[in-house]
This record gives C-alpha cells, structure tokens and sequence, in this order.
C-alpha cells in the first residue's frame, strides 16, 4: 500500500479529490477501471487487515466510477437515449452504497444533499431498493454488522458476553451444517436458532429442519451459552 500511494497517491487517503474529478465526467474508460481496481483491492485489504478507518469515501468513490463507466458506455450505445453519465455516476453511487449498509432511503437522502439535484429522485429510488433486494436475495449481510460481529469474536475462541447475542450467519457450501438436521448440530442449552430464510422463504426450524449450504441462519445465544457463537460460525463455514 506504501508503494501504491507513491506512485498513485490519488487512489489512497480519504479519496475527495478523486471523487470529485469523477463527477466532473471528465474520466476515460480505461483509467476509470484501473483505478477502481486499485481502490477496490485497497478497500479490501485496508479493511480485512483490521486496520481503523472509514469505509463511508471508498464505498461513494467505487459506486462513481462504475456508474460513470456504465454513463459512458450507454452514451455510446444509444447516444439519443441515455442521459449524462455523471447522472449515472450519481445514481449508481446511491445503488452502490445501499446494497453494501443496507440503508436505500439513506442512499437516496444523501446523493440528493450531496448534489442537490431532485429530478434524479426516480433513478435513485429504483436503484436503491433494487440493490436492496438483490443483496437480501443473495444472503449477503450488511457491512457494519459484518464488522460488529468480526469485532465481538476476533481473537475469542469463547467470546465473553454480556447480554443475549443475536448471531445471523449463512451455511457455506462445504460447511460441516450442510445436510445436518438441526438436532444434529450440537447446540449447547442457551443456544437457538429462531429463523431459517431458504431463498424468499422464511421459516422457523425445528429439530427436524435438514440445513443446506446458502441457508440464512439467526440464533439467540444467551451470556451463558457464549461459547455456542465460534461453534455456528466454524460449523456454517464462516471461519
């Protein structure tokens, strides 16, 4: 990252200046996939390092710039049809952000305040609650409580707890729960698993309920039964 930021120090720090010649459209397509690559790959490693820092900036600087490449793409396309790729930048920045926090009226409310242009109130509005619902129908979990959890049990083989955890987890494929009943599992006593999404269903399991990789698990795990969160997350497979 020391050698990036010497010779790219544009795509490392907070990322205003880059953001900003972003929405000044003034990009070409081929620096526009370089740098997200690069920002995108530091994001990443920034973050899976444990290392403190914002995620607010890379998350609006990566949703810019493939929103403006998609603006200029469709420019290109249907020159009569497609509006300003910066408009794309803006909305795609909104799209971006929600399916990563999982907030779409908060996407929405912030790229109005950021650019003060209502008539892209529509396209955000769709955006959002589209990325929403993709992300949701993924299985993928909301980047702040992703972190929450990684927080409460790094370096915790047994995590003490205070109150009543609420654990949400997801059976990988290969994962040891994959094809157990769930009176298989050997959940300690303090330890229940309340609901059960398979798709767009949802349900509640029972000691019968037969889990399958991609499966969405929320369990209640009481003070007492700490022990049982390191247990759900190596036995669905989350590490």
């Amino acid at each position: 990252m020391g050698a990036v930021a010497w010779f790219r120090p544009e795509v490392v720090a907070s990322g205003h200046q880059l953001l900003e010649r972003t929405l000044s459209g003034k990009e070409t397509l081929p620096s526009l996939g370089l740098l997200f690559a690069l920002r995108f790959a530091l994001t990443m490693l920034s973050y899976g390092c444990g290392a403190p820092g914002g995620i607010f900036a890379p998350l609006l600087i990566l949703g810019s710039r493939i929103g403006l490449a998609v603006g200029e793409l469709s420019a290109r396309a249907f020159p009569r049809a497609a509006g300003a790729p910066v408009a794309f930048a803006v909305v795609r920045m909104g799209a971006y952000f929600t399916g990563i926090v999982r907030a779409p009226l908060t996407g929405v409310v912030l790229m109005i305040e950021m650019t003060g242009n209502y008539s892209l109130m529509l396209p955000l509005l769709i955006a959002c609650l589209t990325a929403y619902g993709v992300a949701d129908l993924l299985g993928d979990r909301p980047i702040y409580k992703a972190l929450l959890e990684r927080d409460l049990l790094r370096g915790q083989d047994n995590p003490e707890l205070n109150d009543t955890l609420l654990l949400e987890l997801t059976v990988h494929p290969g994962a040891s729960f994959a094809g157990k009943r769930v009176q298989d599992l050997g959940l300690p006593e303090g330890c229940l698993l309340i609901t059960l999404h398979r798709g767009l269903q949802e349900d509640v399991p029972t000691g019968r309920t037969r889990l399958a990789a991609g499966d969405r698990l929320t369990a209640v795990i009481s003070p007492q039964a700490a022990a049982a969160a390191s247990h759900l997350r190596e036995g669905c497979g989350a590490g």
